[in-house]
């Protein structure tokens, strides 16, 4: 797990169901026009050219970006603008763009938002996918709330907007930042903009003759011990294995406690209590991954979790040696074989970097040695801090002859499956395919800095966007295992005593039934990009469920491809309700309307 941003992304087509202004009067982050008058930034990067063009639309003028070639990084083209005014660390912010534009494939344009520090370390205080209409001609409005994550005096923020997505051609109008300071809460800014934004009708179509991935379900991290506890299992872990349905199961290994010198093991403190929790999961027949963050001085150079530390290559050997030996002792004194190990995301380096070529040499050395001690674990497919970064990293693995029977399932982390763009995720789903590889997402979330704003575990917001990002990602990228981090105190389902379960936990509960064990995934289509939508089939062609994420204001669903003149129950959160159990049958068409609520989550089961 590594920080990055959070925001509301919000869109609508230009017309009367526009977006209203927040009321509160705010100052101007941008220069007037200013993405008009600065350069787009490496243009040669992507064989791409750019003009400023006479628009329609409801304005005079748009940047046209025509991008002509591919490229490795969506910020190899991009239009960066700089903040004129003065921002402060906790200022509520809303950015808004219109875009329109296709790509080659025939699809609609896309581009992503970001507001970072303009020079290293790139602080980021949000990253947003912004996506035109699929009619080409049509500027598509997109509102953005989010809070700074520093200060900025004018020239340190900028406002990026990367369109390396492909070949396509993108317009885009009405750029502007408006600063609220501390004068609103972020909530505040982000309902009024959803409730000016109905969804409107919406029709939502299954279609349970093709089927994807078989599901494994839905599991959790449970990594207190990496953090420096003691106990195996806190209150939070505890109510969370006797309610909810826990399939898998990943722990950290404390690498710089077990062990501490070159050949010194020691299974005390927190490395016990990992070796504690896989004996408790062996117990509960749960399947686990093991992985390593942090790593002894001795092996991994550099400050206590310092980010992208890289351990010298003759330090290989040693660093596998370490590992084998606490997997040796989880099977012989614990019981418990693990399955799968992994560096926590070892392409941004949390805290272990390395490129996917230097993973392969590690594992060329790592796997032959856990084969001599006859540990059956192997090597996750890279284990990436997100879905944007997997497919670059992952390839050399893939393609390394030398450690083909030692890999595992591909697996990433979804902390961009809000902000990613379609294509990206579609990729993860071809890149398994192509390889013959399950999918798995280990550290299943849609935002890794959540954990800086305040107090917001028990905010619906927080449940609303865990929907979104599972249907997305499961929808897109064929995963078949979602691990939520974490399953204990640590972006926590419930309080610490374990006994006032938050909106998420009811929300993880729903989406325990949709994505139950031995479930496929079924095609599930929605006539509107704010309405998420996940369909499976029971184990057997048993019952149709279905995961409905409303994102934006009230509307109403006409649901087909149901079965005919069934039974579909269900229920319903919203926020500052409590649920509301669904009772309704579907017509002889196999069809139902289903009524949304503004940011709602619904969860439905027919036959």
């Amino acid at each position: 797990m590594r920080p990055f941003a959070s925001a509301c992304v919000l869109s609508l087509l230009i017309g009367p169901l526009a977006c209203a202004q927040p009321t509160a009067s705010g100052s101007s982050v941008l220069a007037k026009d200013a993405h008009l008058t600065v350069p787009v930034w490496g243009l040669e990067a992507t064989q791409s050219q750019s003009e400023i063009v006479s628009s329609d639309g409801g304005f005079t003028r748009a940047l046209r970006v025509r991008i002509g070639g591919d490229a490795a990084d969506s910020n190899a083209t991009q239009l960066t603008l700089p903040n004129v005014a003065r921002v402060e660390k906790g200022d509520v912010l809303l950015a808004e763009l219109h875009l329109r534009g296709k790509s080659d494939s025939g699809g609609p344009a896309v581009a992503m938002f970001l507001f970072e520090r303009s020079t290293s370390p790139w602080t980021k205080s949000v990253g947003a996918s912004i996506e035109a209409h699929t009619d080409p001609a049509r500027f598509r409005k997109s509102v953005i709330a989010f809070q700074s994550a520093e200060t900025y005096a004018p020239g340190e923020a900028m406002a990026s907007i990367r369109m390396a997505f492909g070949r396509q051609t993108v317009e885009l109008a009405g750029v502007s930042i408006v600063n609220f300071g501390k004068s609103r809460s972020l909530d505040d800014v982000q309902r009024q903009a959803v409730e000016s934004m109905p969804l409107g009708d919406v029709r939502v179509t299954l279609d349970t003759g093709k089927t994807f991935q078989t599901m494994r379900g839905l599991g959790g991290n449970f990594c207190q011990p990496r953090y420096g506890h003691n106990e195996p299992m806190d209150a939070v872990g505890r109510l969370i294995l006797d309610r909810l349905n826990v399939v898998h199961a990943r722990i950290g290994v404390p690498l710089e406690v077990w062990a501490p010198s070159p050949g010194v093991y020691r299974e005390e403190g927190p490395a016990r209590a990992a070796l504690q929790q896989l004996e408790l999961f062996a117990k509960r027949g749960i399947p686990t991954v093991a992985s390593v963050w942090e790593g002894p001085t001795w092996m991994l150079p550099g400050a206590r979790e310092q980010s992208g530390k890289v351990m010298p290559k003759e330090r290989y050997a040693e660093c596998a040696e370490a590992i084998a030996q606490f997997l040796v002792k989880a099977r012989d004194a614990y019981g418990a074989e693990v399955e799968y190990f992994s560096f926590n995301e070892p392409d941004y380096g949390v805290n272990f970097k390395f490129s996917g070529k230097e993973l392969a040499d590690f594992i060329a050395i790592a796997g032959p040695r856990f084969e001599a001690l006859g540990l059956k674990t192997k090597f996750l497919v890279s284990d990436s801090a997100n879905g944007s970064n997997l497919a670059a990293h992952a390839v050399p693995l893939l393609e390394d002859a030398r450690i083909a029977k030692y890999l595992g399932p591909i697996s990433f982390h979804s902390w961009d499956a809000l902000s990613a763009p379609d294509s990206v995720y579609r990729g993860i789903a071809d890149l398994g395919k192509r390889y013959g590889k399950e999918v798995w997402c280990l550290e299943a979330g849609h935002d890794a800095a959540l954990w800086q704003a305040e107090s917001p575990w028990d905010k619906w917001d927080n449940a609303l966007r865990t929907a979104q990002a599972y249907a997305r990602t499961i929808r897109l990228t064929g995963a078949t295992l979602m691990d939520y981090w974490t399953y204990q105190d640590n972006y926590p389902l419930a309080d610490k005593s374990g006994t006032t379960p938050y909106p998420v936990f009811e929300v993880m509960r729903l989406m325990d039934g949709v994505f139950a064990k031995g479930s496929r995934v079924v095609e599930a289509l929605s006539s509107s990009r704010d309405l998420v939508v996940c369909g499976t089939l029971g184990p057997n062609g048993g019952r149709v469920s279905l995961l409905v994420v409303n994102t934006i204001g009230k509307g109403r669903a006409t649901l087909s491809g149901l079965p005919k003149n069934a039974k579909v129950t269900g229920t319903l959160h919203q926020a500052n309700q409590p649920p509301t159990t669904l009772d309704l049958r579907t017509d002889t068409d196999g069809r139902l309307t289903l009524d949304l609520p503004t940011q709602s989550v619904v969860a439905l089961q027919a036959g």
